[in-house]
């Protein structure tokens, strides 16, 4: 028999580069010897302890000191001189708060000790002990004198390299994250006050449910750095045993493998943070800090074994999350559906991964649909569950399958649910069901397919599941119609037609079908199955010059199985645009089937998934010639326009009325300055009485000055001229005006001041003027009330048949918010000029006009017009 033997410097060099990833872990397993030693004192004599941690980075020493039971001889030759042998795991039965488990934590204290240095007294003895060690396997024991029982361990750091981790600020942020939790006050540099918390919010008594989520979520907000939407206290006894608290995180989880931040402590001692396997895997959107007695620590105490205590503690707080979120449901659903609505796709990949989730939350997932004309504008919520987002709104499917039976009651049956699974085409398809007044699941994010198919074998779920953007509904389907009509049968043929006319770059048959369907303006829509889906990787990977042998083999194998398949494009038999391309007999015609790829092309466009590198090419091939013929007829267009603007100056001094469709006056005016307050006052004063000024310097009919003038006069339903200083222009004009056989009003404006009849004409100066004084405060409304004094201007201003005009200064002040610059104030009052206008306008004409930096408002815009 022989006894076996250890190197104990290879032995520390194993402990320094293998086990403890940082060297700073030996203060911890000071502090956690000391409190072990406090609590068996505590627990025999009923003394209450402390721990003291005294730091001279200047000395390169730091100590730990406690009051706890000591050790005597025995102790520490048995012990701590013992590798492997830990009095506290010997102990850990009688008293479950004890830490200490392997008997090697004391030797971290060597990765970066030249010596280490303990004073011990044990409870009940009269004299201590002095044991050192300098880095070997030999150490020194003598007798000494100790005033009071404890135990004191000073170490003296091997160089001033690792000075900076007994610094006193690092050495209290170690306090605070490793033990915080510790019962026992750690006091630092003979700070007055406890360095740990001690005392967890979760375990202050006495508190009401609504203090209690205050005081967690503050500490988790000023502990873990982050925002918090819920949180949920845990108290797990039984099997499984568990204090702390999980919540919910404000920050959005987007991807199921993204990291959590939990912070784990074993009996209140920090065990690691962020291992993922401690929640469920569905549970990504919960954090948390939980302290337990269950794990079983590695050796390095900064990770776990995943034993059977782990899978029951994992299991133990994925239940209680669920049981927590399940009485938020039934208790207050609007701050359910709140958090519902934040982690809506987490609460996807939950219940893909977690039946039991799926089973309590599957009525109350949140889905996209449609939103169907009449509900309301976009920031109004029609429930707790409905997004108001643009263009879609967010529905339990109880609430979608509820309003598809109030819109479209069904016979006896299953419930028809229509859905669309195909990545980017929800926006044709969601405009495809509007149209046809139903509602259409946008179901394709990540595990939404999976999950709208286990919903329909739901028990007590009658429900047929319809890929609208596959196939045809059953009969009764209200999207995709049979063509009717005169134009149906030549639809069909150009289906037909094009069915053997278009192919993908592979040269696979693009299979063509005539439907109806609203709303018009879409020409064709690309629906794919599984087989189509599949047909389109193929094709994309066997026409990639970098891909692999193998997986071009692969891919050429699926190619031929799916030979037959093609692609489907459904083209709309209402469409004007379809209509007239039926409507060309002649196929063979290139330029007709370059109509045809057009009209495919615009629906593989709408239609993301199906955008591949040779796809986009080809569009690209095809854009440019359609750009050549686009030019070609840009330009005969330019050339018909200058030939109609001079036909329209031609017509324009011959004919004999050319009144707008609401009054407009024609303001004959000095250009000075000093007018231009005038102008605008009179300009205002018209605008309040829906009437428009007209000023020839600001609006241009013709590139010549006189017949400009001509064309703004012929076309005014009367005249306002400012008379003060008789300009010659001015008297040349108003000539033209009184000239007139139409009997259009002429008012005359003219300065108060001295007089200026002497330089008027003699034909003026026994007429009736409206005076004004450019500095009168009240300038627009004497101005107002002096036009009405006519009976000509004021019969034209108060004709109740008249349209009324709507300048940009009106439309400026009607949108009231919304704040658009004056350009685009000045197109909408050019394309819709009169409240009749806006009464008939249409959202898409708005929208157009707004730009693409303001198309977004044209909902409001015309809403608030109107």
């Amino acid at each position: 028999m022989h006894e076996m033997t250890f190197d104990f410097e290879g032995l520390i060099g194993m402990i320094a580069n293998h086990l403890y990833s940082e060297k700073k872990v030996f203060i911890r397993e000071l502090i956690q010897n000391a409190h072990d030693g406090i609590r068996r004192r505590a627990a025999e004599h009923g003394v209450v302890g402390r721990i003291d941690v005294e730091t001279r980075p200047q000395d390169l020493e730091i100590t730990v000191r406690d009051n706890g039971m000591g050790m005597d001889h025995d102790d520490l030759v048995h012990y701590l001189s013992n590798i492997g042998r830990s009095l506290t795991r010997e102990g850990t039965e009688e008293d479950e708060t004890l830490i200490g488990q392997f008997g090697i934590g004391f030797l971290s204290a060597f990765v970066v000790a030249s010596r280490v240095r303990v004073v011990t007294r044990k409870v009940g003895d009269s004299s201590g002990w002095l044991w050192e060690n300098e880095g070997n396997k030999e150490y020194t024991l003598q007798e000494c004198e100790v005033p009071a029982a404890g135990t004191t361990v000073t170490v003296s750091l091997a160089g001033p390299e690792d000075r900076g981790m007994i610094q006193e600020a690092e050495v209290r942020k170690l306090i605070r994250r490793y033990a915080d939790m510790l019962t026992v006050p750690i006091h630092l540099n003979g700070s007055p006050e406890p360095e740990n918390t001690m005392h967890m919010p979760w375990e202050r008594s006495g508190l009401t449910s609504w203090e209690l989520q205050d005081d967690l979520t503050f500490y988790v907000e000023r502990t873990l750095n982050d925002r918090v939407l819920e949180v949920i206290p845990v108290q797990l006894r039984g099997p499984v045993h568990a204090d702390g608290v999980l919540y919910i995180t404000r920050d959005r989880v987007y991807n199921v493998d993204q990291p959590r931040t939990i912070r784990l402590f074993q009996r209140r001692m920090f065990l690691c943070e962020d291992q993922q396997e401690v929640l469920p895997q569905w549970a990504r959107f919960v954090n948390g800090v939980i302290n337990t007695r269950d794990l079983t620590p590695t050796a390095a105490r900064d990770n776990f074994l995943r034993d059977d205590n782990w899978a029951a503690l994992r299991d133990a707080l994925g239940d209680l999350v669920i049981k927590h979120l399940a009485h938020l449901r039934d208790t207050d659903r609007p701050r359910f559906a709140s958090i519902a609505r934040y982690h809506r796709m987490s609460f996807a990949a939950a219940s893909y991964y977690y039946e039991a989730f799926f089973a309590k939350f599957a009525d109350l997932l949140l889905w996209r649909t449609n939103r169907l004309p009449g509900e309301a504008s976009p920031g109004v919520s029609l429930d707790p569950l409905a997004d108001a987002t643009a263009g879609e709104v967010l529905r339990t499917l109880p609430e979608i399958l509820a309003e598809v039976r109030r819109r479209s009651p069904q016979s006896a049956g299953p419930q028809i649910l229509q859905c669309i699974t195909g990545v980017d085409a929800a926006r044709q398809y969601f405009a495809i069901a509007n149209a046809a007044d139903t509602l259409v699941v946008d179901a394709s994010y990540a595990f939404e397919p999976e999950l709208l198919e286990a919903y329909t074998r739901l028990p007590g779920k009658s429900l047929q599941l319809v890929h609208v953007d596959r196939e045809d509904a059953p009969s009764g389907g209200v999207i995709f119609r049979s063509p009717s009509g005169d134009a149906s049968a030549e639809v069909e043929r150009l289906a037909e037609r094009m069915s053997v006319v278009l192919h993908t770059p592979l040269n696979q048959a693009i299979r063509t079908e005539a439907r109806a369907f609203d709303p018009r303006t879409i020409a064709a829509v690309l629906r794919t199955d599984a087989r189509t889906e599949a047909q389109r990787k193929a094709e994309e990977v066997i026409l990639d010059p970098n891909a692999l042998p193998g997986i071009r083999e692969m891919a050429e194998a699926v190619s031929r199985m799916t030979l037959g398949a093609g692609q489907r494009l459904t083209i709309n038999a209402a469409n004007p645009l379809v209509q007239r391309l039926a409507a060309l007999q002649d196929a063979a015609d290139e330029e007709v089937q370059q109509l045809m790829l057009a009209l495919y092309h615009s629906a593989a466009l709408a239609n993301g998934q199906m955008i591949t590198a040779q796809a986009a090419q080809a569009f690209h091939d095809q854009l440019q010639r359609l750009m050549g013929r686009s030019l070609e007829a840009l330009e005969l267009d330019a050339r018909r326009r200058a030939l109609e603007e001079q036909l329209h100056v031609l017509k324009g001094r011959n004919r004999s009325d050319t009144r707008p469709t609401h009054p407009t006056f024609f303001m004959i005016t000095p250009f000075a300055d000093r007018y231009a307050a005038l102008v605008a006052a009179c300009r205002k004063a018209l605008e309040r009485r829906g009437c428009e000024l007209v000023v020839a310097n600001e609006r241009h009919e013709d590139h010549r000055l006189l017949d400009n003038v001509q064309v703004l006069m012929d076309g005014a339903s009367g005249f306002i001229a400012e008379i003060t200083e008789a300009n010659p222009n001015v008297m040349f004009e108003l000539g033209a005006a009184f000239a007139d056989r139409r009997d259009r009003p002429v008012v005359l404006l003219r300065e108060n001041g001295p007089s200026v009849n002497g330089t008027l004409p003699a034909d003026l100066r026994g007429l009736l003027y409206v005076t004004y004084d450019p500095d009168d405060a009240e300038l627009v409304q004497r101005l107002g009330d002096g036009l009405a004094k006519s009976s000509a201007m004021r019969e034209l201003l108060e004709d109740k048949k008249r349209l009324y005009y709507l300048s940009p200064r009106t439309i400026k002040e009607q949108l009231g918010v919304l704040i658009l610059p004056e350009e685009k104030l000045a197109a909408l009052a050019r394309r819709f000029p009169t409240a009749e206008d806006w009464r008939t306008a249409e959202e898409p004409d708005v929208a157009q006009i707004l730009g693409q930096q303001y198309e977004d408002l044209a909902p409001n815009v015309l809403k608030r017009m109107r």
